[in-house]
């Protein structure tokens, strides 16, 4: 099937944006994964709860979605306080937490299903015009159009990935919580208070599921059954931009989400999310084979 430059590039572009908001999604679980040892399957759900929560205040309260943020956040933020003093008061060992986590998650969709209903919630029908118009390009490019929509999710995934890696290689936190990554015991030698540390992280990775949960809302029909669909694509984009690697979770998000909207230009969409499986295989597979010649390359320099 032949298909037009244009469609391409539109096609490109939109799973760029696209990419933008999973690349968000992926930033609280890389985080707490990487630093924290937590793989917190529960950050997904509380993106999909951030996503009710923003909708109901719209709809209900008729807020501002940008407003709701106010809300959500600091609510958030304590979330990930609570459960992260959780494992610390039952000295949660890292599968332990898995367990905890994903448990949480299957619980969640359930309470969703109950308080909201399993039936799709759509807020786009209220959102007002500059939501919802798509916006040509400057020139070069007027053939291309993007959804207002599609920028705030490049916008929030640009502020809050940039945040957390600036915040994690210039500050005295930052570096704080790099060296209790490396060791926890010796960093609290060294002074680390790591208990405040570990809670404010896991509350900060909270915190930015409510922000890409607005986005959530804003950007596509809501159902208890979301996460189950972006679990692959977050979870691969974590593990192939590097666990606690903010800026490589959204770039390998960004470029996963391209790769998956070509694909579907020529293949059958279903198809799709086992390519973002297949790169992370094929990355997997090649780990050995760059690791040997990596270490040929050092040892070719000391002789």
């Amino acid at each position: 099937m032949s298909v037009s430059s244009l469609a391409l590039a539109q096609t490109l572009l939109n799973g760029a944006l696209l990419g933008c908001l999973f690349g968000s999604i992926a930033l609280g679980l890389s985080v707490k994964w990487g630093h924290l040892g937590v793989a917190d399957f529960f950050h997904l759900s509380l993106t999909l709860l951030g996503a009710y929560l923003t909708y109901s205040l719209v709809t209900e309260l008729l807020w501002d979605p940008f407003l709701t943020l106010a809300v959500t956040v600091p609510a958030f933020f304590a979330v990930g306080v609570g459960v992260q003093w959780l494992f610390h008061l039952i000295d949660a060992q890292p599968f332990t937490t898995l367990l905890i986590t994903f448990a949480l998650f299957i619980v969640t969709e359930s309470v969703v299903s109950m308080i909201w209903s399993p039936d799709l919630l759509n807020l786009r029908p209220l959102l007002s015009d500059g939501f919802t118009t798509s916006i040509r390009l400057p020139e070069p490019l007027p053939q291309l159009a993007v959804q207002p929509i599609d920028l705030v999710a490049l916008v929030c995934a640009a502020l809050m990935v940039g945040l957390a890696a600036y915040a994690l290689r210039s500050t005295r936190a930052g570096r704080a919580v790099q060296a209790m990554r490396q060791d926890a015991a010796i960093a609290e030698t060294l002074g680390v208070r790591v208990l405040p540390l570990t809670l404010a992280v896991s509350g900060l990775a909270a915190a930015t599921a409510a922000v890409a949960g607005m986005v959530v809302s804003l950007r596509m029909p809501l159902t208890p059954t979301l996460p189950l669909q972006w679990i692959g694509i977050v979870v691969v984009a974590t593990m192939l931009g590097g666990l606690g690697r903010p800026l490589g979770a959204l770039v390998a998000a960004v470029v996963l989400m391209m790769i998956q909207n070509a694909w579907s230009l020529w293949f059958p969409p279903q198809w799709a999310p086992a390519v973002t499986f297949g790169v992370l295989f094929l990355f997997l597979a090649l780990q050995p084979l760059t690791r040997v010649a990596r270490e040929r390359i050092t040892s070719g320099r000391t002789a």
